[in-house]
C-alpha cells in the first residue's frame, strides 16, 4: 500500500471529499492521482493533507511495514504455543486499520484461522477457511500451502464429530503441501497425527519422528513432547515386559509435562496411557488415568466429552461403579454431547442400554441409529469398533446377509476415501 492509499483510507473514512481534502492545498485531480499512486506529491503537500486528516503520517507508514513482521511473530507464536505473545500480537493486528487492505490480507485471515484452532473455535475456524476460499482468488504459493496446513488442522481437530471431516481427508490436504514453497516443518506433526488416525502406523512414526526433530531443533520443548508421545501411540507392545516400557516412557513424558506446565500435553499423555491399560482389560489403571485426564479438561470441549465417555465405558466394562451412578454419568454426558457432538450424543445413549442390559433395543440402536451416522461422516476408527460389533452380532445371529451388508459397507467408505 502506498502512501495515497493511507490517505485515501482515513478520507473515506472521514467522509470527506478529494475536493474538500486538497482544498487550500492542491486540486482534485492530483489527490486522485496520488491516492492511486499515479503521482507523488512533496513531503510538505502530504504532511498538510495528513494533518487536515488528523494523523500523523510516518506513524501510520511505520504500521504498515510493521504488519509483516507481526504477521510473522504471530505465526511462530502459536507454532511455539506461546499464549501470552500469541494473544498480544493479535491485539496489535486487530488494531491495525490497513490489514484487510494491505497485500497481506489473506495471510491475516488464515493465521487468525490458526488461531481459532488453536483456541479450539472450530466454528469460527471454519469460517474463515471458507470465506478466504471465497474472497481470495490469488493466493501466494506459501498461502496456498497455509491453507492446506490449516484445512488439515481443522480435520484433525473436529475429528470423530458429526460436523468434522474424515482423518484420509487431513492426510490428503497435508501431503499436497510443498515444504519447499511453505518452510514450515511443523506440519510433519499434523501430518502424523492424520496418519494415526487412519492407523497408517509407520508413516504416522516416521513423520512424527521428521516433527520432534524440527522441534528440538527449535527448542520447542512442549511440541517435541507431544511428537514424541505420538511416537509411542505406533508401538504395539506384545508382551508384559514391552508394556512396562511403554508405560514408564509415558511416565517420563508426564513428569517432564509438570516442569515445563504443558498442562494440555500432560493431559493427552494421561488419556492415551488409560486407552493403554484399557485395550489390555485393566480396568482399575484405566478409569484413574481417564479421570485424571477429563477432570483437568475444559467441561465445554469435545475431548471433555470424549474423555469422559471413555472413563465411564471403563467402569461399565471393569464393573467399578454401580449402576445408577454409571447411568448419572452417562446422563451427564449425554446433556454436554446433544449440544455439539451428534455422535457422542448417540453413543452416550448406546452406553445406557449397555448399562441396562437391553440387548435387543441396544442392537437395534446400533444398527438404526449409530452404525447408519457412522457410515455417513465416513468414521473409518468408530466404523472399526462399532460396525464390528454388529457385523459379530448378526454372524452369532446367523444373519449372514445383514453381516455381508456390513462389511460391504466398510469397503465402500475405504475405497471412497481413497
Amino acid at each position: 500500500m502506498l502512501v495515497g492509499e493511507i490517505i485515501k483510507y482515513y478520507r473515506e473514512k472521514k467522509g470527506i471529499s478529494q475536493s474538500t481534502l486538497g482544498e487550500g492545498i492542491c486540486g482534485k485531480a492530483y489527490i486522485s492521482r496520488f491516492e492511486s499512486g499515479k503521482v507523488t506529491l512533496s513531503p510538505e503537500i502530504i504532511y498538510k493533507l495528513a494533518n487536515k486528516l488528523e494523523i500523523d503520517i510516518n506513524k501510520e507508514i511505520e504500521s504498515l511495514y510493521l504488519i509483516e513482521k507481526h504477521l510473522n511473530d504471530w505465526n511462530q507464536a502459536i507454532i511455539m504455543q506461546r499464549t501470552t505473545q500469541i494473544e498480544g500480537i493479535k491485539i496489535e493486528l486487530d488494531q491495525n486499520p490497513f490489514i484487510m487492505a494491505s497485500k497481506h490480507a489473506a495471510n491475516y485471515m488464515l493465521l487468525t484461522g490458526r488461531y481459532y484452532l488453536y483456541k479450539n473455535l472450530f466454528k469460527e475456524a471454519k469460517n474463515i477457511i471458507e470465506n478466504v476460499e471465497k474472497e481470495f482468488q490469488t493466493l501466494s504459493n506459501y498461502e496456498k500451502n497455509l491453507l492446506l496446513h490449516i484445512k488439515g488442522i481443522y480435520c484433525i481437530s473436529t475429528f470423530r464429530t458429526a460436523q468434522g471431516e474424515d482423518s484420509q481427508t487431513a492426510v490428503n490436504l497435508l501431503k499436497q503441501i510443498n515444504i519447499a514453497e511453505y518452510n514450515n516443518e511443523e506440519y510433519y506433526y499434523h501430518l502424523a497425527l492424520a496418519y494415526h488416525h487412519v492407523k497408517a502406523k509407520v508413516s504416522a512414526f516416521t513423520y512424527a519422528k521428521k516433527a520432534l526433530q524440527f522441534f528440538n531443533r527449535t527448542y520447542n520443548h512442549v511440541s517435541a513432547m507431544n511428537a514424541q508421545i505420538l511416537m509411542l501411540m505406533q508401538f504395539d507392545s506384545k508382551s508384559d515386559i514391552d508394556f512396562l516400557d511403554l508405560v514408564e516412557n509415558y511416565k517420563n513424558l508426564i513428569h517432564n509435562c509438570s516442569i515445563l506446565g504443558a498442562q494440555e500435553s500432560k493431559n493427552n499423555i494421561l488419556y492415551n496411557l488409560g486407552e493403554e491399560f484399557y485395550k489390555r482389560g485393566k480396568y482399575e489403571q484405566a478409569v484413574s488415568y481417564f479421570e485424571q485426564a477429563f477432570l483437568l479438561t475444559d467441561k465445554s470441549s469435545i475431548k471433555y466429552i470424549r474423555r469422559l465417555y471413555h472413563f465411564i465405558e471403563a467402569c461399565l466394562d471393569g464393573k467399578l461403579l454401580n449402576k445408577e451412578t454409571i447411568l448419572e454419568k452417562i446422563e451427564t454426558g449425554t446433556k454436554l454431547a446433544k449440544k455439539q457432538c451428534p455422535i457422542y450424543f448417540n453413543l452416550y445413549k448406546l452406553l445406557a442400554l449397555k448399562c441396562k442390559k437391553n440387548q435387543s433395543q441396544f442392537y437395534q440402536f446400533l444398527a438404526e441409529v449409530v452404525v447408519p451416522q457412522i457410515i455417513a461422516t465416513n468414521n473409518t476408527s468408530f466404523f472399526e469398533q462399532y460396525g464390528k460389533m454388529l457385523y459379530n452380532h448378526y454372524v452369532e445371529q446367523k444373519e449372514y446377509e445383514k453381516a455381508i451388508e456390513i462389511d460391504q459397507s466398510f469397503k465402500l467408505m475405504i475405497q471412497v476415501l481413497n
